[in-house]
């Protein structure tokens, strides 16, 4: 489907399910976004059919886009949310099996061996942050260290 014809069937606020990734045929576990359209489907100078939405910085080609009825729509947010509740759960019993110095990296690795598939950085940190809020976890900042660079001599 061409802008045009998405325009002409769906209006800006369109629910639907975007990949931002790759298609779920593709890869069951990468990212899906849970969403609406918030601008009128374009040609980007690649040529490709795009549209942006909701929660999402950059625009999503219309290939990897699903406009979705509302009850499919209400569906995937409850999926999403017992997966994130298992997926937490995973994590935290992780982290009480070896209780040291937890970041995002790690998180998202621990969670592949507990079968959660490919998680971002962006989901192990917000996986880390809501155990946190829970109070299972303390925050840690560590100060920055400094680096030097060799400084360049005008020839």
């Amino acid at each position: 489907m061409n802008a045009e014809q998405w325009n002409d069937r769906y209006p800006i606020g369109t629910l639907v399910l975007a990949y931002p990734g790759v298609r779920p045929e593709d890869d069951a576990n990468d990212e899906v976004l849970i969403t609406r359209t918030r601008t009128k489907a374009q040609v980007v100078g690649s040529g490709d059919d795009v549209v942006w939405v909701d929660g999402h910085g950059a625009y999503i080609s219309l290939t990897h886009v699903d406009a979705v009825s509302q009850e499919q729509w209400e569906q995937a947010r409850i999926d999403r949310d017992a997966t994130t509740t298992a997926r937490r759960a995973a994590l935290l019993d992780a982290i009480r099996t070896r209780p040291e110095q937890w970041k995002p990296e790690r998180a998202a690795f621990a969670m592949k061996q507990a079968g959660f598939g490919w998680v971002s950085t962006r989901t192990a940190t917000a996986d880390l942050e809501a155990l946190a809020a829970d109070g299972h976890l303390t925050p840690v900042t560590e100060v920055v260290i400094r680096h030097y660079d060799l400084k360049a001599v005008a020839r």
